[in-house]
């Protein structure tokens, strides 16, 4: 069984010749206790050169003419994956090697696509995962693969680990000399920052030679870049300066990342000043996007905001994170980080430590970015209570109640979860600031509203409220909630919104959807941002939806929204029974939320 693991390994083309059936005879018979088999050996001689449209062509060829016959596909499929990792071409060779997959594969061929799976995925730039059977080869039952080696080293490299990668080094340089060209030139700087890091100068020196052999990495910006390194290593921060000057105007990662470190090396050496870098780190931010190392420079700028007492900017600086890497470590900490800077500033502003109108130009600011979040709409209370103390009651009541939609708005989408009472509370608020403020005609229409209010004291607030309303107004409770003697054709704008609201509030989906029509039709595209939203809302929930996918992208305040591409199209798709939510439909927005967290794009306009 040895000698036939052995051709299985190093002979694809015996496996052809040996179908399912030969295995099943012969492995009992065999063995007695399984043992794992490795790939082939990959390059074990000097690869053919031809040229790249000819190649290619005759392996399509040869994969079209395999059609689905096994083992013929698997072969094909195999060499043409093989093809684009000689030229380093990553993607296209992982999309040929999905299709090498079944019990009809022959062993051999199956171990030979998941080398080259692993192969591919390592110098596969865009930072994939690699798939479960090719990590499976770095395992240690796999430890004799010659291969190995090399890539459990450039495993490390990719993790930014040098420290596992250390011992690895050098049999993973030697190993990769037999490695195409385009492939070495790939993953040589990977290889020579960690000899750097790890101090083994001795193989540093012969991999920065090797650079001479290639094009792409003679002077260029990884060479650069690791100069710089080796400079400050040894304490020549003129040199490295230098070397990073060098690196500065490429496009690639290394280039990137001259630029990062000579705003470090400006910043420890005092020959730059703190704002300087924190422009220098805003075009950085602008310039790389999309990967992890983009988190780093926005949280890095964010610090600098803070130590330069611009905690404001370095919150929005935060947003920026969170949107543009939703869902991913340096999201989840950029979020902390900025809840403590938000609390922080809150705090300060109820104190007095901060004045009212920059404290509501840095609460507008920050809004823009975390609107849907829980913790700000403690933040944003705790803003309109120090308004209402001030006595600016219209700021107070309509930041209480755009808290109140935004936090209703997200728990109905799933995103978050308010806390026990906190809606009823702020509904409460809004309506004792509106009677301080005597805006008793949009009083009314809150008192339409049917809060539910399970704490006695809140209860007794608001019914004190509703009592000196009427009061106030000589009105009645059945009149104003009645509303009928007036036809909505002959009613006043206020009051075809007031009915509008009332249907609304109670349920009455099909009459809210109708008032809100007669209400559009006189307001158009004038229509305020709230009773869009209703309009909208109302239409879905009474189930046209066609109307309500029409009313989504109708008002231009509603399509300035962050997010809202995703908002609509969940309001626009069949969905039972929103309100009130059944228990199912509830669990599955909860399930929903990171999700639909992960779809909010860079914020414009949120307030």
């Amino acid at each position: 069984m040895a000698v036939l693991a052995l051709f299985l390994c190093a002979c694809p083309a015996l496996a052809e010749r040996a179908g399912p059936q030969h295995f099943a005879q012969v492995t009992p018979a065999a063995i007695s206790e399984p043992r794992v088999i490795d790939p082939p050996a990959l390059y074990l001689g000097q690869r053919a050169e031809e040229p790249f449209i000819e190649e290619r062509a005759r392996l399509m060829e040869a994969v079209i003419a395999a059609g689905d016959r096994q083992p013929d596909q698997a072969r094909a499929l195999t060499d043409l994956a093989e093809f684009f990792f000689a030229h380093a071409m990553a993607p296209e060779g992982l999309s040929v090697l999905g299709g090498v997959a079944g019990e009809a594969v022959p062993p051999a061929h199956l171990l030979r696509a998941r080398a080259f799976e692993l192969a591919l995925g390592l110098i596969d730039t865009r930072g994939r995962p690699l798939t479960p059977r090719a990590e499976a080869l770095l395992d240690p039952p796999h430890s004799a693969w010659p291969d190995q080696p090399l890539f459990l080293a450039l495993s490390h490299i990719r993790d930014g680990n040098c420290v596992d990668a250390r011992p690895l080094l050098e049999q993973a340089t030697a190993r990769l000399a037999r490695f195409p060209a385009p492939v070495r030139a790939q993953v040589l700087p990977g290889l020579l920052q960690c000899a750097i890091e790890t101090g083994q100068w001795y193989l540093a020196r012969d991999i920065a030679v090797s650079f001479e052999g290639y094009a792409e990495l003679r002077d260029g910006t990884a060479y650069y870049y690791l100069l710089g390194q080796v400079a400050e290593t040894v304490d020549e921060p003129l040199a490295a300066f230098d070397s990073y000057m060098h690196a500065i105007t490429g496009r690639d990662i290394w280039a990137h990342r001259a630029r990062r470190a000579l705003v470090t090396l400006g910043l420890t050496r005092d020959a730059l000043s703190t704002p300087d870098a924190i422009r220098l780190l805003k075009l950085e931010a602008e310039m790389w996007r999309g990967d992890e190392s983009s988190g780093a420079v926005m949280d890095q700028l964010a610090s600098l905001q803070v130590i330069s007492g611009r905690k404001t900017d370095a919150i929005e600086t935060y947003g920026l994170l969170i949107a543009r890497l939703a869902g991913t470590t340096s999201a989840t900490a950029a979020q902390q980080k900025a809840r403590a800077l938000i609390e922080d500033i809150y705090r300060r502003g109820a104190e007095g430590e901060i004045p009212l109108g920059r404290f509501m130009a840095d609460h507008e600011r920050i809004a823009r970015y975390f609107r849907f979040t829980q913790s700000f709409a403690l933040a944003s209370e705790l803003f309109a209570d120090t308004f209402r103390k001030a006595g600016a009651t219209k700021v107070a009541a309509e930041e209480y109640a755009t808290t109140h939609d935004y936090l209703t708005a997200a728990q109905d989408l799933g995103i978050t979860t308010a806390e026990e009472g906190q809606l009823a509370r702020l509904k409460v608020k809004e309506a004792e600031t509106l009677l301080a403020g005597g805006q008793f005609e949009a009083l009314g229409a809150l008192l339409l509203q049917p809060i539910a209010l399970t704490d006695p004291v809140l209860k007794r607030r608001f019914d004190l409220v509703s009592a000196r309303y009427f009061d106030e107004t000589g009105q009645t409770v059945e009149v104003l909630a009645d509303g009928q003697d007036t036809p909505d054709g002959e009613a006043t704008t206020q009051l075809l919104r007031l009915r509008a609201l009332a249907r609304f509030e109670r349920g009455e989906w099909p009459a809210a959807k109708a008032s809100y029509a007669r209400l559009y039709a006189r307001e158009g595209n004038e229509m305020p941002l709230p009773d869009a939203i209703r309009y909208l809302l109302s239409a879905h929930r009474s189930g046209d939806s066609a109307r309500a996918a029409d009313l989504a992208g109708q008002f231009p305040s509603l399509t300035e929204l962050p997010g809202w591409a995703e908002i609509a199209r969940g309001l626009t798709r069949e969905a039972p029974a929103l309100l009130p939510l059944r228990e199912e439909t509830a669990r599955a927005r909860i399930d929903k939320a990171q999700e639909t967290l992960d779809s909010l794009p860079e914020v414009e306009r949120l307030n």
